[in-house]
């Protein structure tokens, strides 16, 4: 017979955890000890189950636990003994399938109201089902009073009434992979807790720091609103919030099945394995292979997409999205010259690198831009399978503030044509005027076009995206014998200012001021088909 002082635990075949659970026995009335040890790579799951509720409150705060996981995978769950009895009662389907009999590693004999699973299949399915419908029944009143806000347009009531269904889908999820809820109230704390029972979670909750979740600060800037008598206007990610919910909700269905299956099969096995591991596409080219391979030496790189590829005879240029955070402008250009000479002169790269709360944040001006790369077919390169998409506004309404760009780049346009139009042939200034321009041209371009602004990339790396958002440019490189596919790469010199005298051949003006000539006119060509240049000529009319 065992007793508390008589305690063998060689079935965990970890030291660490045998001595931390002998003192344990020695400081708390320990009634039974469950041991389920992971398969296939599984997290092992340790049931502790104690006379007294306030004891656990204590051990809740004691270091070691979070080190048995952090360091063994190992979860441990502890329940006071009435606790664990009521859930057994109701059909919990945790209690049923982690504190089985075969589980059992240890039991107190000098206490008598052990937990004992001895009932067959039928009499359990009955109280599992039981147990199911109060999770739906409970679940649609929620989503009902839900629907009745949005039809109402209550804004503010329906981000409340969304907050108290992803609670209830976080509370029953906790319980399904822990056998209880949690204490905390904090919505943000709870997602991330549970991510280490359900790794895929991840995929529904966009984070806008390390601790907090976007869809979930809604909710809490919902509450303000509400106190203040504030309306709120966020009613675009009603969607977003939406599939943010049937996920939970699909990952409790899941995750039901899955404990059901695996109480009806098998005493010994544990739920489902799952492996965290990066992702590599297989696309048959050996160069985005090796541009990949280096770009994820790129620090915390999340996933890489590939949105386009264009040839130009023997040439090829990839354009790819980088999602990592703190890549700046200087690392992505040393990182493309970097690519570029490792692939060979007939290659280059288009790169553009935001982190993932930055593309949230500025979804309201550039969702377009980023729906159409953030996709599946489009994904070469993931660090794990469990990185969220956006949450995209819907209806999306587009957001361009396009006045000071386009007035900006049709400035610098006028400037270098009357700086160039002087008969006294004083070149001083211009290489430098012509690169503000075809700099501040080729952002508003890709703006009015792809409704993105580009940060401010490499000249090779704004036109390139011109000709993604516009084949058809390629007209203007091939002017003057490719004058404008050797003038690029000066301009990088000229982007800062120096102190030295410019001396400029006639003709070389001449085809620079053709060329300015030339883009702006397309620019007025665009902005006037896409509808904006009515538009600009009425904010101009208001301003003065």
């Amino acid at each position: 017979m065992k007793t508390s002082n008589q305690l063998s635990f060689s079935k965990l075949e970890n030291e660490f955890l045998e001595d931390a659970i002998k003192q344990l026995s020695r400081d708390y009335i320990i009634i039974q000890i469950f041991y389920n040890k992971g398969v296939h790579s599984q997290d092992s799951h340790l049931i502790i189950h104690l006379e007294n509720k306030n004891d656990i409150d204590k051990l809740k705060q004691k270091h070691w636990i979070k080190k048995v996981y952090s360091e063994h995978k190992v979860h441990i769950h502890f329940f006071y003994n009435t606790q664990l009895h009521q859930k057994f009662d109701s059909g919990h389907p945790f209690v049923e399938f982690y504190c089985k009999p075969s589980a059992l590693i240890y039991q107190n004999e000098q206490f008598g109201n052990h937990l004992l699973i001895d009932r067959n299949w039928k009499k359990f399915n009955k109280k599992f089902e039981n147990y199911k419908e109060i999770f739906y029944h409970d679940h649609n009143i929620l989503l009902s009073q839900t629907r009745e806000f949005i039809k109402n347009e209550s804004f503010v009531s329906v981000f409340l009434s969304y907050e108290k269904v992803i609670r209830y889908d976080l509370e029953y999820l906790e319980n399904l992979y822990t056998g209880s809820s949690s204490d905390s109230n904090n919505l943000h704390e709870r997602i991330y807790h549970l991510i280490q029972y359900a790794p895929e979670i991840q995929k529904y909750f966009v984070k806008q720091n390390s601790k907090e979740y976007h869809l979930i600060s809604l909710f809490e800037k919902a509450r303000r609103s509400a106190r203040e008598d504030e309306l709120m206007y966020d009613n675009e990610f009603f969607e977003a919030i939406s599939i943010a919910e049937e996920s939970l909700f699909n990952m409790i269905e899941i995750r039901l099945d899955q404990l059901k299956k695996q109480i009806k099969k098998s005493p010994r096995d544990i739920a489902v394995s799952y492996e965290i591991s990066s992702v590599l596409a297989d696309h048959n080219d050996k160069i985005l292979d090796k541009a990949v391979g280096i770009i994820i030496k790129l620090e915390n790189t999340e996933e890489v997409y590939l949105f386009h590829r264009a040839i130009y005879g023997k040439n090829i240029i990839y354009y790819l999205l980088i999602i990592a955070p703190n890549v700046s402008n200087e690392r992505l250009r040393e990182k493309q010259y970097y690519l570029k000479s490792k692939a060979g002169k007939q290659y280059d790269f288009v790169l553009i690198s935001h982190d993932r709360n930055w593309i949230q944040q500025h979804l309201y001006k550039y969702q377009n831009f980023f729906a159409n790369i953030i996709q599946g077919k489009n994904r070469i390169y993931a660090s794990n399978p469990y990185h969220p998409e956006p949450h995209w506004e819907f209806p999306h309404h587009q957001h361009q503030d396009l006045d000071c760009y386009y007035k900006s780049a049709k400035g610098n346009g006028l400037q270098f044509l009357s700086m160039v139009g002087n008969e006294n042939e004083n070149h001083q200034g211009v290489p430098y005027l012509f690169a503000l321009f075809f700099l501040s041209f080729c952002r508003t371009y890709i703006f009015v076009k792809l409704c993105y602004m580009p940060n401010y990339l490499s000249f090779q790396a704004l036109w390139h995206l011109c000709l993604y958002a516009n084949p058809d440019m390629k007209r203007h490189q091939d002017l003057f014998d490719g004058f404008l596919l050797k003038l690029i790469p000066t301009l990088e010199y000229h982007k800062i200012l120096r102190h030295k005298f410019t001396c400029l051949d006639k003709e070389v003006v001449d085809q620079m001021k053709i060329l300015v000539e030339k883009l702006m006119n397309e620019l007025d060509e665009l902005v006037k088909k896409e509808g904006f240049l009515k538009n600009l000529q009425l904010n101009y009319i208001c301003s003065n």
